[in-house]
């Protein structure tokens, strides 16, 4: 069984074919300013659902269930729900706020998005269903830079996950997108985690490889039970040492699937380099079998859909 617990959906027409455009690490992280007439496109063209193309890598890679949510841009909601119901088996969707901003720009004043986000994460957890909340580009709620005055700004959000028992993902490290780079070092995160316990707070990417993001990352982890990692973009030694420091119980499978990032490991596949990671950090089956997704089982309350899925979970067990 496995549980990919990071992934973004939809595209856009001229994103179809980015195989000449990103062939490397280093061509995802300068994409949209190598190629800003490309990228624009995130902002100009009406995005389309990128679902059937994620399916075919997860059977291609023995991928049983994924937890979804919207890519950067002008991706509702409502759009990702009525994608992620198309595919009930293999799929439920998470809620996003702010990430038009993560593609255009973040606002001088982010205080109207502020207090929109509650309300649209109310709706998006009851009417629309969703099981958790994605990922949050903290620039999107704030402009404080004190830890304490950003768990301030982000409490109203912080209270919606409470009232839900929902998990909330926050980004460690660079991102791709224009802005927001303060935020990516996450010792604020550690006054979140610490004024909301009940709330299950992931750490996603772990810092990306990057020896100062995952300084901050473990000690704000190994100082909150509440705090989890998911393990898009780090190496067998931090994974490694993550483990042995805060057990296999709170680190989760992903691979941060998207319209960009899929053509990262052409000709192998995104799966296949998070996996190798896995492997490379010598992790035993009982370690693999937490990682992979028991954990994302029990945080995101997952067992009655996995039941559902059971035919396919049982061809692809591991």
């Amino acid at each position: 069984m496995i549980i990919d617990s990071h992934v973004h959906i939809f595209s856009y027409p001229s994103f179809r074919d980015l195989s000449k455009q990103i062939r490397t690490m280093e061509d995802a992280i300068a994409f949209r300013t190598r190629y800003p007439d490309l990228y624009n496109c995130n902002l100009t063209e009406a995005p389309i659902d990128s679902t059937d193309e994620l399916i075919a890598d997860m059977d291609k890679n023995n991928i049983d269930f994924a937890l979804v949510q919207a890519r950067a841009g002008h991706v509702s909601n409502d759009l990702v729900a009525q994608a992620a119901k198309r595919h009930p088996t293999r799929m439920v969707a998470l809620a996003r706020i702010g990430h038009d901003q993560e593609a255009a720009g973040y606002h001088d004043d982010p205080g109207p998005a502020r207090e929109q986000a509650p309300a649209e994460l109310e709706r998006a957890l009851t009417t629309l269903g969703m099981l958790g909340i994605g990922e949050v580009f903290v620039r999107a709620l704030t402009d404080k830079i004190h830890p304490e005055k950003i768990a301030n700004d982000l409490s109203g959000v912080m209270r919606v996950a409470e009232k839900h028992k929902v998990p909330i993902q926050f980004p460690t490290a660079w991102s791709q997108f224009p802005g927001g780079l303060f935020y990516g070092d996450p010792v604020w995160a550690d006054e979140v985690a610490g004024r909301h316990p009940t709330v299950p707070v992931i750490l996603t990417k772990m810092g990306r490889s990057i020896e100062r993001y995952f300084d901050t990352v473990m000690s704000v982890a190994m100082r909150n039970t509440n705090v989890y990692l998911d393990v898009v973009g780090t190496n067998p030694q931090h994974l490694r040492f993550a483990i042995d420091k805060l057990g296999p119980e709170r680190i989760m499978f992903g691979t941060d699937w998207s319209t960009t990032w899929r053509w990262l490991s052409v000709p192998a596949t995104l799966h296949q380099i998070r996996m190798k990671v896995l492997d490379d950090a010598k992790l035993t089956q009982a370690e693999r079998k937490q990682i992979l997704w028991k954990n994302a089982a029990r945080l995101f309350k997952l067992d009655a859909l996995l039941d559902g899925a059971q035919p396919r979970q049982a061809k692809h067990a591991r």
